[in-house]
């Protein structure tokens, strides 16, 4: 067995038997599926295939989740639907006190310049820094070979109901200092604005965003600025 062969994860029968029921339930259910499904698309590692292949290509093996380094993928319950039950996620809200931290030294000057190396080069967790470990780890093909330069996972979304800056007219710029591909500007009234054609969902903004802390939610999910999931290809 050559090293290429032997580093490609290997499926069992039983995770074979999932994928297959997973793509028959599909197949069966057909638009049925949608009201199986949660209110919205959950937000998918990078390098997913369109939500329906997904589902039938996912085998709930965990490899992905277990191989993010940031801990940025979690699996989805039933609040995301019972048919996207056990599948990979994005989660962009970490309960650990090592959140994302910008990197130090010579490589903090990079993080505008050099914003994936940048990334890589970041310490802390709960967002995606492109390493593409989860890709690497697949070994059904429900995540392939993906290009945060020219594809996105997803948009960055201000929710003016929870944004500081919206609710004190400015006063809160954290997402705009922190984005590192300059996808984000305060306007006029100091409020923050997502460019989508250079936002690629890395989800930086969101797991610095202080919302939650700030208005001392409880239960709530939703933070002034949110990743959500963009079937469509990413603006030019």
């Amino acid at each position: 067995m050559s090293e290429s062969n032997a580093r490609q994860p290997l499926i069992s029968r039983r995770q074979l038997a999932l994928g297959g029921a997973g793509a028959a339930v599909v197949l069966a259910l057909g638009g049925a599926a949608r009201a199986l499904a949660g209110p919205v698309d959950p937000l998918r590692p990078p390098g997913a295939v369109d939500e329906a292949s997904f589902i039938g290509a996912c085998i709930r093996c965990n490899r992905c989740r277990g191989a993010c380094p940031r801990g940025a993928i979690v699996n989805c319950d039933l609040e995301d639907g019972i048919i996207n039950a056990r599948t990979p996620k994005l989660s962009f809200h970490t309960k650990k006190s090592d959140s994302y931290r910008r990197p130090e030294g010579s490589q903090a000057a990079d993080v505008k310049a050099e914003p994936y190396a940048a990334l890589l080069a970041s310490g802390g967790s709960g967002y995606c820094d492109f390493c593409n470990l989860c890709i690497e780890n697949c070994p059904s093909g429900a995540l392939r070979p993906f290009d945060p330069a020219s594809q996105w996972i997803g948009e960055a979304v201000i929710d003016t109901t929870q944004c500081i800056a919206f609710a004190k007219l400015g006063g809160c710029r954290r997402c705009v200092d922190y984005c590192p591909f300059n996808a984000i500007t305060l306007d006029a009234s100091r409020r923050p604005v997502v460019d989508p054609a250079m936002c690629n969902g890395c989800g930086v903004c969101e797991n610095i965003c202080p919302s939650s802390t700030y208005r001392t939610f409880k239960g709530s999910s939703s933070r002034g600025i949110n990743v959500v999931a963009r079937q469509e290809a990413r603006p030019l």
